[in-house]
């Protein structure tokens, strides 16, 4: 059973069209500082050949997500920091139930849960509102006929802060995406019970700065800026880890 002095997991939530490779130096970052790390398996990021891929939706990642933080809080009694980037943060946000937070575990008796949420790049919705609601279709992402999506230009748009022949291999390491996750209305918006910090980064060309601000704003999180494209996590590995670790270590402090 964990403890209070533990540090916590963090659970890396990441973005659509992207293979998990892209997330593994941030999970050796932070582990290289002592924090575990977990990174669910999307299925809008799996499989991408399957007959059934056009079909998985928001609904989908976000069932893979909780089952992940269920596993790690109600079975391993863990304290849990997710850590959420570009569609991440909406796939996440509706991941977490106010059943699995910390506070309502507490109150309960019971021990881990959800200390802390950190968005990078990330996007935020209110509950009802899908990705086409809120945004409209993206000028950046070409649907073909069988509903499968895929991202343009992204060694420009969301790798743009790299080397250029390193932007332009993880572009053409780019998975579709299923159409179906921007139709999906969300049910849960987690921001509006929990604690929270952004990064915003400040180069982004994906998530704009003023959107970045807004969905702060809408979030009242706890702010804080670097100046890297959309994916810190290749191109300012350590101090993407930094901030994540700061704001789970500030979370657990207030635990105690």
């Amino acid at each position: 059973m964990a403890s209070r002095g533990d540090k916590p997991t963090i659970v890396i939530v990441q973005g659509s069209f992207q293979t998990p490779l892209v997330y593994e130096p941030l999970a050796k970052a932070l582990e290289s500082r002592g924090f575990p790390t977990g990174h669910p398996q999307l299925p809008s990021c799996t499989n991408p050949d399957s007959p059934d891929f056009p079909k998985t939706t928001l609904a989908d990642d976000a069932l893979a997500i909780r089952n992940h933080l269920t596993q790690l809080i109600e079975t391993e009694h863990k304290y849990v920091a997710v850590a959420m980037q570009s569609y991440g943060g909406i796939a996440g946000s509706e991941a977490v139930p106010e059943s699995l937070t910390y506070s309502t575990r507490d109150s309960q008796g019971l021990p881990g849960g959800v200390i802390h949420l950190f968005y990078y790049a990330a996007m935020l919705l209110e509950e009802g509102q899908s990705m086409l609601s809120a945004f409209g279709d993206s000028p950046l992402n070409k649907i073909e006929p069988d509903g499968r999506g895929y991202f343009l230009n992204a060694a420009k748009v969301i790798y743009n802060d790299l080397p250029e022949a390193e932007a332009q291999m993880w572009e053409e390491r780019l998975l579709p995406a299923p159409y179906e996750i921007q139709k999906t209305k969300t049910t849960t918006a987690a921001w509006k019970y929990m604690e929270s910090t952004y990064l915003i980064c400040e180069n982004d060309q994906a998530v704009p700065v003023q959107f970045q601000e807004m969905f702060a704003g809408m979030a009242k999180s706890r702010v804080v800026r670097c100046s890297t494209g959309h994916s810190p996590m290749l191109s300012q590995t350590s101090v993407l880890a930094k901030e994540i670790v700061e704001a789970a270590e500030r979370a657990i402090e207030k635990l105690n």
